[in-house]
């Protein structure tokens, strides 16, 4: 048989088989692709591993010890019983108190100022870029040099507050140096330094916003207030979560304000936890429960971000 008539028979028969070699220099471009990003994802991921992972992991197990840093050699097996002391010794329970409260208090007004201060700057300055960045400054600085900065500013003798109170005929006031005020001045530290941070995230919000919801409401007849609070804010939803989120993390791990301001105290009243566990740790050498109270606190602080997200997109979601 004549070799046109082979292949247009076998051709009719569907014999002939696809050529698969075509599919070789494709394969070998994708393996080379893939070992080009593990080079480059490599560095990071070993360091990722190695000062975040794996010190997570003696963490844990250094929670189940007793042993002090001065001796590790000697360590103790206890099980459980570091966990269980938390229940029963105050410190720990009074601790985590504080530390709420003081989570509580610098969500609750971190987000409102925020998203105020990013409409204000959303709208038309005539000097956006300056403002921009008196407002970042306190955020990029130093959190030693903001807790610092407002010691002195706070210092219930010649601090410039008590200053400028005294000018408006109130008086000096305790401060840092008062069970009742304590902890809100340092709520008011957090709101100054943070604040700015904030406001770039909801700023970056405002402006991915289509512009064409807004003018569509406003062609409907919507006031400004009405357009804010049935268009915008439902359409910053997920940057609202994020903010929420991320200034609840801040806050639950706030170490500088009482190390540097407070030490604790007066009387535990700004005794945060991460300084608690410090003073557990270095102070008075129980590594292991500070280990198991820096468990019980990344527990916490998963759980609390878990519930923020779930409520906040149960409530809008976009």
């Amino acid at each position: 048989m004549p070799a046109s008539n082979t292949l247009s028979a076998a051709s009719a028969t569907g014999s002939i088989q696809p050529k698969t070699g075509t599919r070789k220099p494709a394969t070998r471009r994708q393996k080379r692709d893939w070992m080009f990003a593990a080079g480059f994802l490599a560095p990071f991921m070993i360091l990722l591993l190695v000062f975040q992972y794996l010190p997570l992991l003696v963490m844990a197990r250094n929670s189940v010890y007793d042993y002090s840093l001065l001796n590790p050699a000697a360590a103790k097996f206890v099980g459980l019983r570091n966990f269980t002391d938390m229940i029963e010794y105050e410190d720990a329970a009074i601790s985590f108190g504080v530390t709420f409260l003081f989570a509580l208090g610098v969500v609750l007004l971190v987000i409102p100022v925020a998203f105020a201060l990013a409409l204000f700057l959303n709208s038309k300055l005539p000097a956006r870029g300056l403002v921009r960045t008196v407002i970042m400054l306190p955020v990029v600085t130093s959190s030693v040099v903001v807790a610092i900065m407002w010691s002195f500013l706070l210092d219930p003798s010649n601090g410039l507050i008590n200053g400028v109170l005294n000018i408006a005929g109130i008086g000096n006031q305790p401060f840092l140096t008062s069970t009742d005020q304590a902890l809100p001045a340092l709520v008011a530290m957090t709101l100054w330094q943070q604040v700015g941070f904030g406001a770039i995230l909801f700023l970056a919000g405002l402006q991915g916003l289509p512009v064409e919801l807004t003018e569509a409401a406003r062609i409907d007849g919507a006031t400004r207030r009405q357009v804010l609070w049935n268009v915008t804010i439902p359409l910053l939803s997920r940057t609202t979560l994020f903010v929420v989120v991320i200034m609840t993390v801040f806050s639950l791990q706030a170490f500088a304000p009482a190390f540097l301001m407070t030490q604790g105290g007066p009387q535990e009243s700004t005794n945060l936890i991460v300084y608690h566990i410090y003073n557990s740790a270095f102070i008075m050498q129980q590594a292991g429960y500070a280990s198991a109270l820096s468990v019980v606190l990344l527990l916490v602080v998963l759980a609390i971000s878990m519930a923020q997200m779930a409520l906040l997109r149960s409530r809008w979601n976009y």
